[in-house]
């Protein structure tokens, strides 16, 4: 497996996650059936790359109603196939997916004027092929400490939760994407940015800055977490740490799990 292996940030944040879940959805090939609030994300993210790649172009938005209409065509074409069955309301999940668009549309869009919308990535870390793709880049007149002021990228990741994020999360992604744009224009960026559409009764923007490019000190942490990732698969170790981390609560394979059946028979 070695040489094929190639990792992105959402198989590792699976690996961490769950080795177990990886496994069955990397190893095995096992199709989990999505969640509702998965395929929310989906086509909340098809209706913001929809207005962004046009916008490259025309630097100006699509009608909200446009985006809406991509964000229903995703809705269908993720959930024909069938979803996970849960106590959420098909339709009231969907319908709150409209409303994180009509809130992108009035309150995100318009201060963004990509350069770049879901650029493929591929680079090697310490031997270890990474791949995965920035969702969106625009550039603003950056200041170094030395030298005279230049046009830098600032990488952007639009994001749906139903609950306020944390500081830090999603730092593993934004670490990749900034190393393979380093790659690409020769200079570090000037910020990462995750805009978090969060799902509440109302639904709410939160903007999290990393405050300036990624530093050395974590993208060594990120190296390192690749290389503990890829020597566990390399090796074969797939620990069950769903069980700890909460993962088995939602986790579709849950019903064949051996580590996760055994232990609701000894509950």
């Amino acid at each position: 497996m070695a040489q094929d292996l190639v990792l992105s940030a959402s198989s590792v944040t699976t690996f961490l996650r769950c080795g177990k879940q990886w496994y069955y959805a990397y190893v095995a090939g096992v199709k989990s059936p999505p969640s509702l609030r998965a395929i929310r994300g989906i086509a909340v993210h098809a209706a913001v790359e929809m207005d962004m790649r046009q916008k490259m172009t025309t630097q100006v938005d699509v009608p909200v109603a446009d985006m809406i209409d991509a964000y229903d065509t995703s809705w269908h074409e993720e959930t024909v196939n069938g979803f996970a069955i849960s106590d959420e309301n098909p339709g009231q999940v969907k319908d709150k997916g409209v409303e994180l668009i009509e809130l992108y549309h009035r309150d995100v869009a318009p201060t963004i004027q990509p350069v770049m919308v879901e650029e493929p990535i591929q680079f090697n870390i310490n031997g270890q092929a990474y791949s995965g793709q920035i969702d969106l880049g625009s550039e603003v007149d950056y200041e170094p400490d030395w030298g005279p002021t230049e046009r830098r990228l600032v990488i952007r990741d639009t994001k749906t939760t139903g609950r306020t994020p944390a500081e830090g999360t999603y730092l593993l992604n934004m670490t990749g994407y900034a190393i393979s744009q380093r790659q690409v224009t020769g200079k570090p960026e000037a910020d990462t940015v995750l805009d978090y559409l969060i799902a509440l009764k109302e639904p709410v923007y939160k903007e999290i800055r990393m405050g300036g490019p990624i530093t050395d000190a974590q993208i060594r942490q990120f190296a390192g977490v690749i290389d503990d990732v890829s020597s566990a698969v390399n090796a074969g170790r797939f620990v069950p740490n769903g069980i700890i981390s909460g993962a088995c609560s939602w986790c579709g394979y849950k019903a064949t799990c051996p580590a996760y059946l055994k232990q609701d028979i000894n509950a």
